[in-house]
């Protein structure tokens, strides 16, 4: 089908949480947003699928239809080594499958009356005189006042656009495995990650229902690496006769204040880099940086001249210094190593810290503000009774 070259009033282009997101928010505000994918849905979503507390509050009331496991407890090894686990009384996150929480968004979309174009790959952007942008599709072409990539770690929006959001790269491979294989209660409400085994990098197992999506992240220029330390760790799990499928994807990494938006083209979530560097997350920034940029695209058309130009600036007082304070955290806990590690086995205010932050009751920001030796001090040697390393 080939469609003609209408004006709309916003194009998103990517599907995902962010960009679905937005497109409910912006019809809640009156507007009449495109929304194209290139994928045909459900489509396939290399992700472990958390999605933290803190994210809920952007989502339909309904969204717990779709969840799978409630995590409350949180297995750390170092190095692939002796573990531990610890718990907290309220949960810290859920698992979703990502096929059905995309597809779940995405007929809100169309129940709320959104243009979906699934299917449809971008393929240029042009900006005209007359102030809208050309997209040129798969099906055809169109115009549109504003742009909105959403299109993830590789935005075509961002490159066309002559944007480059992102500071740094990481490469996470994983597997999905069948829960019946790890014949475990580690992974009971329990999520799993090692620490130390890779400058940066990371591994997790994350339970899904019937399957557990096991994985290692580091830096792209470690990519060679990464499929060593996946064995060691399927290994470890005592998967390593077993064959499995690896899928790769790219984490974008964004701490400081790169451009995000110029000539009426906005990124939000992965497209802009908006990603955790210590944990990988991105659900939750890519939902708020959604809610921030429907706010200022409903702002410009209703006559706010900077409107769109104020997108960076929120971006960057809203969620940069969040993104940068959980690099340097990062960094510090990896150059401590083993030494950060007993800390966290030992003593319980540094877990609680890191629970709070996950669930959204404080932010690493905030933390950064208090990170005081004597407040630091005090805090390690008066041990909470609320959580304590289970056996």
């Amino acid at each position: 089908m080939i469609f003609q070259n209408p004006l709309h009033e916003v194009a998103i282009i990517g599907a995902g949480p962010a960009g679905t997101t937005l497109a409910l928010a912006l019809l809640q505000a009156g507007l009449k947003p495109v929304i194209i994918d290139k994928a045909a849905f459900p489509r396939p979503k290399v992700c472990a699928g958390g999605l933290t507390i803190k994210a809920l509050q952007f989502l339909p009331r309904d969204i717990g239809t779709i969840l799978a496991d409630e995590i409350s407890r949180v297995n750390l090894s170092f190095n692939l080594n002796r573990g531990f686990t610890k718990s907290y009384p309220q949960p810290l996150l859920h698992t979703v499958d990502r096929r059905r929480f995309d597809a779940f968004l995405a007929e809100r979309v169309q129940a709320a009356g959104g243009e979906f174009r699934q299917g449809e790959r971008l393929e240029s952007l042009t900006k005209t005189p007359g102030g809208a942008w050309r997209l040129e599709t798969s099906r055809g072409s169109l115009r549109a006042r504003v742009i909105v990539g959403a299109d993830g770690a590789r935005s075509a929006v961002a490159r066309g656009a002559g944007l480059q959001p992102v500071d740094f790269w990481h490469l996470g491979l994983q597997a999905e495995v069948p829960r019946k294989l790890i014949r475990t209660a580690v992974f009971d409400r329990t999520i799993w990650l090692d620490m130390g085994s890779m400058p940066d990098g990371y591994a997790w197992g994350f339970p899904r229902g019937d399957l557990l999506l096991i994985g290692v992240g580091g830096p792209l220029s470690r990519g060679r690496e990464l499929k060593g330390y996946q064995a060691r760790v399927l290994s470890h799990l005592g998967l390593d006769n077993r064959s499995l499928p690896l899928a790769a994807h790219l984490i974008p990494h964004r701490v400081t204040p790169r451009p995000v938006c110029r000539d009426q083209v906005l990124l939000v979530g992965d497209a802009a880099g908006l990603a955790d560097f210590w944990t990988g997350e991105g659900i939750f920034f890519a939902l708020m940086s959604a809610a921030l940029a429907a706010r200022q695209i409903v702002g410009f058309f209703q006559g706010e001249a900077d409107a769109l130009a104020g997108y960076q600036s929120l971006i960057d007082r809203e969620i940069t210094p969040e993104l940068t304070s959980a690099y340097q955290f990062s960094k510090i806990f990896n150059y401590l190593g083993p030494l950060a590690f007993r800390c966290l086995e030992r003593y319980d205010y540094p877990w609680e810290v890191f629970c709070r932050v996950m669930r959204g009751d404080r932010s690493f920001l905030e933390v950064k503000s208090r990170f005081r030796p004597d407040i630091l001090l005090h805090k390690l040697l008066v041990r909470s009774a609320r959580n304590r390393p289970i056996a």
